[in-house]
């Protein structure tokens, strides 16, 4: 038998395993494409080269309603949010909403004072002050969550503050009493663009931010309730009146109570509108 050099013998060993190499490849990628498959026809799906590439190409579907599951930290456990038909909006528009200033009187009111502003636009004769006696539905704290009742008082500077569910029932509330038939919308969930067709179609809307557009966000835990939900808090949370914006621009025109009617840059509001759980409601027929 010839003699094989120690170079021919490690050529051959690495070619062996190359080719043992490339068999379990083989091997492997055979089994996920077979597992696939099984998984696929046991779910009674059959998918074509066609069919995924209809998937691929095809543009997401708009709808006409989304549920909006929030988890206990945002501001309702579960709500239908009310997504109402959306066109094409306009490059600039303006609703011309009286300023209401929520300081002297409610350090923490801007929330009613926000809805005060809508209803005095609509019409309705009515003071911040008698909204927030009269009307705006209140807690203790350790009782409910912010999304049930605006906690503390609106008259103390060390209150919190609610969540577009209370404004929504304190709203319903007035309105049942002045015999009304305009139905309060929960936009909570929508995103800016629906929201600015609102101010558009010549509604002004009740949206959160945060104080001053500042950055400083934070999720803050308080308490649990007798029932087991979490009240978790917004540091720097703030309420206002979106009236108007400007597309080329790039600016919101708000009436805030804090600082009365001012402009805010639109990419820092929305960012502000993201973080605060897109809240926003409205006032129609």
């Amino acid at each position: 038998m010839a003699k094989v050099s120690k170079k021919t013998l490690g050529k051959r060993r690495r070619r062996a395993l190359y080719v043992l190499l490339i068999l379990l490849i083989g091997i492997v990628t055979l089994i996920v494409r077979c597992s696939r498959d099984s998984a696929v026809e046991d779910a009674g799906v059959s998918i074509s080269p066609e069919d995924l590439e209809e998937e691929i190409t095809t543009p997401a579907q708009t709808t006409t309603q989304i549920t909006y599951q929030a988890v206990a930290s945002q501001p309702v456990v579960t709500t239908e949010v009310n997504v109402r038909a959306v066109g094409e909006i306009p490059e600039s528009a303006y609703v011309d909403v009286e300023p209401i200033l929520q300081l002297p009187e409610l350090p923490t009111g801007c929330e009613i004072t926000s809805l005060t502003m809508v209803l005095n636009f609509l019409g309705y004769d009515v003071d911040k002050c008698t909204m927030a006696d009269e009307y705006l539905i209140r807690a203790d704290a350790y009782t409910a969550t912010f999304g049930e009742a605006f906690i503390g008082s609106p008259y103390d500077a060390n209150a919190w503050g609610c969540y577009a569910p209370v404004i929504v029932e304190t709203a319903e509330n007035f309105l049942r009493d002045m015999g009304s038939s305009l139905h309060v919308y929960n936009l909570t969930g929508s995103i800016l663009e629906e929201v600015l067709w609102e101010v558009a179609e010549g509604r002004p809307v009740i949206i959160w931010a945060s104080i001053d557009m500042t950055d400083d966000i934070e999720e803050r835990y308080y308490w649990t309730t007798d029932d087991g939900k979490d009240a978790v808090f917004l540091i720097n949370e703030h309420c206002l009146v979106l009236c108007g914006y400007d597309l080329a621009q790039s600016t919101v025109t708000v009436c805030d109570p804090l600082v009365g009617l001012t402009e805010y840059d639109l990419t820092i509001f929305e960012d502000r509108f993201n973080r605060m759980y897109n809240q926003a409601v409205v006032l129609d027929d």
